[in-house]
């Protein structure tokens, strides 16, 4: 009768433990989709705002030229933080990377934007619309999975088995564009 109690509590932890993994895993894997899907939104935003600038380049006078050229790094380089983050889906530091980008491109946006001609002016200002429209709406199913997955890793007993898998808590990434 005793083997046979252990047996059964022996199978509902391993059955339990199964179905914690799965959960878990389950939910990872749904913050990492809704980030491609933030991904692929700041990625549409950044092809056209590169349009642009390759566009109004040509209308621009020198110091406007190499404004948007300072401008082509920034989206490069956020380009190249968002290519991490599909590398390394909720690393920690690449996370951050893209907003710290994300800040830069922003606040060399609008820097661009205080000096800017009429020529040049229409597409980052359509650009940086485009960011406060869209980029929130785009984040916030990433916010709820990542709500989802992160309450999962520190419930009892789930904690534990998340610290032996080493799934680490992913990160709300503000990537709102405030009117000035």
């Amino acid at each position: 009768m005793a083997i046979l109690v252990i047996g059964v509590l022996m199978a509902l932890v391993l059955f339990w433990a199964v179905g914690a993994h799965n959960r878990l895993v389950r939910l990872r894997s749904d913050v990492i989709r809704q980030w491609s899907s933030v991904d692929a939104v700041w990625l549409r935003l950044l092809v056209r705002l590169q349009g642009g600038i390759a566009a109004r380049q040509s209308m621009a006078n020198e110091d406007e030229i190499q404004a948007l050229q300072s401008l082509q790094l920034v989206c490069d380089d956020l380009l190249e933080a968002l290519t991490q983050v599909r590398l390394q889906p909720l690393e920690a530091e690449a996370q951050k990377m893209v907003v710290h980008q994300h800040q830069r491109l922003v606040a060399e946006v609008r820097q661009i934007l205080l000096t800017a001609s009429e020529a040049v002016r229409p597409d980052l200002d359509i650009a940086l619309n485009r960011m406060r429209q869209t980029l929130p709406a785009a984040v916030i199913p990433y916010h709820v999975a990542v709500a989802s997955y992160n309450e999962a890793l520190v419930m009892l007993p789930a904690a534990w088995l998340a610290q032996r898998l080493q799934f680490k808590p992913a990160l709300r990434m503000d990537l709102s564009v405030a009117s000035n």
